[in-house]
């Protein structure tokens, strides 16, 4: 097996050995007997279970990045709203493809590694400075109102990890219902619009 599939290879029972007993409980002997291979072939891809982790981190971060694209105005093409819906779909669709993932990053304990800590912080908030930077760009196209962007973008942010919680937890595959209820409560809220009507004045 060439040099890259076999480093595949390691990343993807590694993955699920973390789903399985946790970042904490996972050592390198789990992942080796998993994967098949000498502790030597380890350690030519990895220098310990930690940098192993961080790829699957940056891993994420790149395929969240495709597919959260950049909402494009203007004549010929699609309607904003059906792009940010498109958007959705496809980080929706590959949480749950990479249900060990998921679960590795919702349910990682804090407090045993301080540095691990800083990195699964600063993996979330690179996800957040990606949503601040779309909600930035609807200012400028007058789609979305002027708010403070880093603050709505960790609300949208901790929203989306509590449905992908209640995703990986459970057998939905309604994506397009989901996405639909998501667009629904980021767009409008919660309240019934006619509460927002404009009244006559009483005097």
């Amino acid at each position: 097996m060439e040099r890259h599939a076999r480093r595949a290879q390691v990343l993807r029972h590694a993955k699920r050995i973390f789903a399985r007993k946790g970042y904490h409980r996972t050592n390198v002997a789990d992942i080796i007997a998993r994967a098949r291979i000498a502790r030597g072939t380890f350690y030519l891809y990895f220098e310990n279970k930690k940098d192993l982790f961080e790829e699957l981190l940056e891993q994420v971060v790149g395929e969240l990045t495709q597919r959260i694209q950049r909402i494009r105005p203007g004549p010929g093409e699609p309607d904003p709203v059906d792009q940010l819906r498109d958007n959705l779909t496809r980080v929706l669709r590959y949480v749950l493809a990479e249900r060990e993932l998921t679960d590795i990053l919702l349910n990682h304990s804090t407090g045993f590694d301080r540095e691990l800590d800083e990195k699964i912080q600063d993996f979330y908030d690179r996800i957040a400075a990606l949503i601040k930077r779309s909600l930035d760009l609807g200012i400028e196209m007058n789609l979305v109102r002027n708010s403070d962007t880093r603050a709505v973008s960790y609300a949208i942010l901790g929203g989306i990890k509590e449905v992908v919680g209640m995703l990986s937890r459970s057998d939905a595959t309604d994506i397009a219902a989901l996405v639909e209820e998501i667009l629904g409560f980021g767009l409008k809220g919660v309240a019934r619009p006619e509460l927002f009507e404009v009244r006559p004045s009483a005097r």
